[in-house]
């Protein structure tokens, strides 16, 4: 109901709306994007541009979907679009999250920092489901929602990017995948 209310004001322009959702979702968007994009202030540039779009976009919002994952959307396409303009890598925060046996024995059991390389010099089709999954907490059902793919194939992108991992920090580093 909270959140109808939100779009709802959004819809109309009310600014106290639009700095609600800023508020809400800003340092959650920053660490999404930076993850992504390996750096702080494109991070923050796409967060922005992010704000932007949805303040200039929100008329088309049909609310088929949570508007927390309609500005996620958002965000991803112009992080991809950075990407895809600086072929670059992800970096991760110092913080590695591991919510499910496989990384939580990864977490105890290797170097940080070996970990962080790995997962940065991962294919960005597994890393991408991998950040959304373990950092992000979203759900298959969101994550696939997200981007645009069936469930299927993001608990196949999942499961392979883990075995990828695990294979290369069991190896001691050197991602083969």
């Amino acid at each position: 109901m909270a959140e109808k209310l939100l779009i709802k004001g959004l819809k109309k322009g009310r600014e106290e709306a639009y700095r609600q959702i800023v508020e809400e979702y800003g340092s959650r968007l920053l660490r999404t994007c930076y993850l992504i994009l390996k750096d702080r202030e494109e991070a923050e540039d796409v967060v922005q541009e992010t704000f932007i779009k949805v303040f200039r976009k929100m008329g088309t919002f049909k609310e088929d979907s949570a508007l927390y994952t309609w500005i996620y959307s958002i965000a991803l396409n112009l992080s991809r679009d950075r990407l895809r303009k600086k072929q670059d890598v992800l970096v991760l925060e110092d913080e590695w999250i591991g919510s499910n046996d496989v990384e939580s024995h990864i977490e105890r059991s290797i170097d940080r920092e070996l970990l962080k390389k790995e997962l940065f010099e991962m294919n960005a089709l597994y890393r991408e489901v991998l950040v959304l999954f373990y950092f992000e907490e979203l759900s298959i059902k969101e994550i696939s929602k997200l981007l645009n793919e069936k469930e299927g194939t993001i608990k196949s992108k999942l499961s392979r990017g883990r075995n990828i991992l695990k294979e290369s920090l069991l190896k001691g580093g050197k991602l083969n995948g």
